[in-house]
């Protein structure tokens, strides 16, 4: 039988695990391995590809998956013919306009269901002409708060049970015993 103090210390760290899980980087999510263009890159025209591999399969989600392309001055230029095969985001996209810093953003769902976004940034050496199509939203990412409500309500439920069973741990088991009454 386990001392009291060893089951207070096993149900702490059983609450302080539940509590802090969520605000631990999950090391099983997919990462981006390789892009092309490079992270970095110093490109003289507008890559006429996108791709982005990552170290797991994805999930094609073609109403999620999307690439979006930010110019120098903020323009927004959505990727076209987004697609995913395997652990490979591709995409294409229009002329990019003015010299400068462009960064190439990505939003994917990875093979174990988990939102994954990011960027990399590359440098247009000159001038290209281009349209911008109208602006799009990418995620922000952060744990939603449903997450942290959950958790709460799993610690008070394991605190409030570890309280009662304490509490019965230090009475003694009463048991009552039927007699036969005489008349």
């Amino acid at each position: 039988m386990s001392s009291p103090m060893t089951s207070w210390l096993a149900a702490l760290a059983l609450t302080v695990t539940l509590i802090a899980a969520p605000t631990l980087p999950a090391a099983a999510h997919s990462k981006l391995t390789a892009s092309t263009p490079a992270n970095g890159a110093r490109l003289s025209a507008t890559p006429g590809s996108l791709s982005f591999t990552f170290d797991q399969k994805l999930q094609p989600v073609p109403s999620w998956d999307a690439v979006l392309v930010t110019g120098p001055d903020g323009t927004r230029h959505p990727a076209r013919s987004v697609r995913i095969e395997g652990d490979t985001l591709y995409a294409t996209c229009d002329r990019l306009g003015a010299a400068g810093a462009y960064a190439i953003s990505y939003r994917v769902i990875s093979g174990d269901g988990h939102p994954i976004a990011g960027h990399i940034t590359i440098n247009l050496a000159r001038s290209d002409t281009g349209s911008p199509v109208a602006a799009m939203s990418l995620p922000t990412g952060g744990v939603p708060a449903w997450i942290w409500i959950l958790e709460l309500v799993t610690a008070l439920l394991l605190l409030q049970g570890f309280r009662r069973w304490r509490s019965e741990q230090g009475r003694p088991i009463t048991q009552t015993r039927l007699e036969p009454t005489r008349d």
